[in-house]
């Protein structure tokens, strides 16, 4: 099992192994209790929470799709849409309405 990448934030790293389970990748996060701890104990050990690929083979598309979902982040271009269950106004990038969960219809 290869890692993928690792953060901080285990909200950051949940989200992308939420996306890359939709496109049929699995993941599972490691060191994940250890993520907020201010210090290391050791000089090599990694505090950070981690994000694995369950198969090697998918490593290089999982590579990829994070690329893609970091681009996506960065994009400023993508209009506002207003969410049809709750009426709320969402940013362009994301998918489902931040309040009440409801996806977003599709263009």
């Amino acid at each position: 099992m290869p890692k993928l990448c690792e953060s901080p934030s285990l909200v950051e790293l949940q989200l992308i192994a939420d996306y890359l389970e939709r496109e049929g990748v699995r993941t599972e996060i490691l060191n994940e209790h250890q993520g907020s701890q201010p210090v290391v104990p050791h000089g090599a050990l990694s505090v950070w929470a981690e994000l694995w690929v369950r198969e090697p083979a998918e490593l290089d598309r999982a590579a990829e799709l994070l690329a893609d979902y970091r681009r996506e982040l960065q994009r400023d271009d993508v209009a506002e849409w207003r969410c049809a269950s709750c009426g709320e106004s969402n940013p362009g990038n994301f998918e489902t309405c931040w309040q009440c969960g409801a996806a977003r219809p599709a263009d």
